[in-house]
This record gives C-alpha cells, sequence and structure tokens, in this order.
C-alpha cells in the first residue's frame, strides 16, 4: 500500500473518530501510533520511539512558553475592570447614534482584542456588560445576541491572537509570529468596519431592529476623559506588540512581559492575591486543556509528513488544473464543518499538517493563510450544533444557544466575506508586514 494511502486513512479514521466524541487528543495519539506501525509495516519501534521522546521535546520546547503567558494576561485583562474601560470609552463616542450600542460592542470587541487574544474572553465579558444595557435600549434581542457572539472573533485578528500563535507553531514551515501578529491588523480594522455596516444593513432590512439612537448627549470634555479608560490596553499592547514589532524581544518574552505587567496592574488596581491566583489557575487549566492537543497534533503533523499525503494531493490537484482561488474554497468550507463541533486550536492542529503545503503549493502567500485560516476557525464556532462562541456567550448570560444562533447569520455572512476578500487579495495582510520591512 502506499504510504499517501495509508496517510490518507489514517486522517479519514482520526476524523471519523472525532466526530463519534473521541476527545481529540486521543484521537490523534491513537491513529498516529497506527500509523506509524502500519507505516514500517508492523513494526511498532519507530512508533514507540516517537511517543517516548517527542513529547517531552515539545514541553522543553521554549516558544511554547508563550501560550501560558498570553492566556493569563487575557484571564488578569477581564477581571481588572479593562474590558469594562473599553466599552465605557467606547459607549461614550458612540451610544447616541442609531445601532450606537452594537457598534460599541464591536468596538470595545477590537480594542480588548489587543490585550486579551481570546475571542471567548471577550464573549463572556461584553455578553455580561452589553445584553443589559441594549435591551434597555429595546434593541432586537437576537441581533443584539448575535453581534455580541460575532464581535469576539475580533481577538483572532487584533494582536496578540493566540490563534495566530498557535498556527505559527505548528506550521510545517518557520514563520515569524511577530510578521503574523502584524499581519491581523489591517484584516482586523476591515472586519471591525464591516460588522458596523452589517448593523446598519439589518437596521435598514428589518425596521425596528435598532432604537433611533439619542439619548442624553455627552459634552466633549467627558468623552476625553473617557479616553483615560484605554490607557491600560494602549500601554499593554504598545509594550507586547511594539517591543516585539521592533526586535527587542521575542512573541515568548513579550508574553512573560506583558503577564508581568498586567499582574502589576491588578496589584494596582488592588485586585486580591486569592483573585489573582485564580486568574493563574485559571491560565495553567487551559494550558493543561491544550497541551495534549498540541502534542497529539505535532505528532500526527510527523505521520503525514513522513507518508507525503500533502505532497500528493499537491500533485493531483495541479493535475487536474484546478483554480487555487476553488482549493481555497475548498477549505474554507472544510474549516466551518469542522467548526461544528471543534474549537479553533483543534481546528488548527488538526488540519494545518495537511492544508497548509497545499496552499502554500499553489502561490498562497503563508502569512495570508495563516489570517485567513485562524479567522475562518475562529468563525467556524458560530456555526451550530456546537458552536465555541454561541455558547460561550449563552453560558455567560444563562440562556439557551438556539436564539444566538438565529441572530449570528447576517454577521457569520460578513465575516466570511472578509475571509474571501483575502484569499483573492492577500495584499490585505501581507501590506504592513511589508511596508515595515517585517516581510521581504
Amino acid at each position: 500500500m502506499a504510504p499517501w494511502v495509508i496517510g490518507l486513512l489514517i486522517f479519514v479514521l482520526m476524523l471519523v473518530m472525532v466526530f463519534a466524541g473521541v476527545p481529540i487528543f486521543i484521537s490523534l495519539l491513537s491513529t498516529s501510533f497506527l500509523g506509524f506501525v502500519i507505516l514500517k509495516g508492523g513494526d511498532p519501534k519507530m512508533a514507540l520511539n516517537m511517543f517516548t521522546t517527542y513529547p517531552f521535546t515539545l514541553g522543553a520546547n521554549y516558544d511554547y512558553a508563550v501560550l501560558p503567558m498570553f492566556m493569563l494576561v487575557g484571564a488578569l485583562a477581564g477581571e481588572t475592570g479593562i474590558a469594562e474601560g473599553a466599552f465605557k470609552a467606547m459607549h461614550a463616542f458612540l451610544g447616541r447614534i442609531k445601532g450606537g450600542l452594537l457598534f460599541t460592542v464591536i468596538g470595545a470587541n477590537a480594542i480588548f482584542g489587543a490585550c486579551s487574544g481570546s475571542s471567548v474572553a471577550g464573549n463572556i465579558v461584553f455578553g455580561r456588560l452589553a445584553m443589559p444595557e441594549l435591551e434597555r435600549a429595546h434593541y432586537n434581542r437576537k441581533y443584539s445576541l448575535g453581534c455580541i457572539a460575532s464581535a469576539g472573533a475580533l481577538s483572532t485578528l487584533i494582536p496578540p491572537s493566540m490563534g495566530i500563535i498557535m498556527f505559527c507553531l505548528v506550521a510545517p514551515m518557520t514563520m515569524s509570529v511577530g510578521t503574523a501578529l502584524m499581519g491581523g491588523i489591517i484584516p482586523g480594522i476591515i472586519t471591525a468596519i464591516a460588522l458596523g455596516v452589517t448593523v446598519r444593513i439589518i437596521g435598514v432590512l428589518h425596521p425596528g431592529a435598532l432604537p433611533p439612537g439619542g439619548g442624553p448627549k455627552v459634552p466633549a470634555k467627558e468623552k476625553v476623559f473617557a479616553l483615560r479608560l484605554l490607557i491600560p490596553i494602549l500601554l499593554l499592547f504598545g509594550l507586547i506588540i511594539g517591543g516585539t514589532f521592533a526586535g527587542w524581544f521575542t512573541a515568548t518574552v513579550g508574553g512573560a512581559i506583558g503577564a508581568f505587567a498586567v499582574c502589576i496592574y491588578a496589584l494596582c488596581k488592588k485586585m486580591s492575591l486569592k483573585d489573582i491566583f485564580a486568574c493563574i489557575v485559571d491560565a495553567a487549566q487551559m494550558e493543561a486543556g491544550i497541551f495534549p492537543i498540541i502534542v497529539g497534533g505535532q505528532i500526527f503533523s510527523k505521520f503525514i509528513a513522513a507518508t507525503k499525503l500533502a505532497d500528493f494531493l499537491s500533485q493531483a490537484i495541479a493535475s487536474i488544473h484546478a483554480p487555487a482561488f476553488i482549493i481555497f474554497l475548498l477549505v474554507i468550507l472544510l474549516y466551518v464543518f469542522c467548526g461544528c463541533i471543534m474549537d479553533i486550536v483543534s481546528i488548527i492542529i488538526i488540519t494545518v499538517p495537511v492544508v497548509f503545503p497545499i496552499l502554500t503549493g499553489m502561490g498562497y502567500s503563508p502569512y495570508a493563510l495563516v489570517i485567513a485560516l485562524c479567522f475562518v476557525a475562529e468563525i467556524a464556532g458560530l456555526t451550530p450544533p456546537i458552536g465555541m462562541n454561541v455558547f460561550a456567550t449563552a453560558n455567560a448570560l444563562r440562556i439557551n444557544s438556539s436564539e444566538i444562533f438565529k441572530g449570528v447569520v447576517p454577521y457569520f455572512i460578513c465575516e466570511i466575506i472578509i475571509v474571501l476578500l483575502i484569499g483573492l487579495f492577500p495584499q490585505i495582510v501581507t501590506f504592513l508586514p511589508t511596508i515595515t520591512g517585517a516581510l521581504g
């Protein structure tokens, strides 16, 4: 049996196990072991060697320390009032216009993304902050819930992004985390604007969905004063991302510096040591949940590389002369399908070893792919039956997730269009890294 056939069969078996409800890391590890044994004609020596050495190699890899650091930054940012400050500042400027509260949710998510890196954190925080305000102002409930769930995806584009960092760590080629993070800034801004346009379109197509606006006028002095609430986010963003872009330190060191800085800020806000410790434990638990998947995914990636499955598929696609954008669309559909039951980390780890070499081999910019695939993996979390972003929002508000699924459709379409635009015009991603010299 040809190696690529073994690779394909094992890949299909792994997906079947995942969709059948087997824990993802068990699916990855068990199928990888079986695949290596079959690949070596029944000899388990290579598989045993891989399974006894590779987990320790990954655990000792300094680059992976960036993950718990940014998780801690996000956990503390949500507890120190940084997110609430972003919401209040945006509300001072946008609250009076028609649809202003939804614009506030979008803008606050974009700003909060500059320190959280997690869409789920944004879903939970802004769900609790914004939904009572939206209901008091008589906004349409389903479109309000859809906006809150969808706007969280901005954290995947606005650096520092956990999805982008994860993608760079598992990609089958060396990639600069700093360059990839920079590539997400312009798509993030465009997406925020597009979501705002979507809100206005909803207001036109569904009269009454948005209240007319108005309310007490906020004095200019008060608006300027509200900007002080953004200072912690801007300083944290400048420290982590500015230092990384300037080359003062790596993304891993930037994560540690950011975690230390936000701990100091938490102490200045008189946050108790017990609460700070609880955030540290929370970040550790998230890392403990993710790292087994990383180990399984990396071993599975080694197996896929050994079978040369990606090379075979690339050659097969090239032989039928399918346009590159059609293949890109098929990958997007795969990601949306996977998003029905998986989170962004699982989607990236499972699919990148196969789809990334295929698309780069067809001429796509690796950095444009990082942004496009991370974003679609994130917004796939808006799809039923198990959309992670929808369930996070529903859990925070103690409501049925079906309410959110009803209102998320227009925002989902908007964000998918952004992904397609990146596929057609990768310069959206590569422009900023190119003009700054980060990308040659």
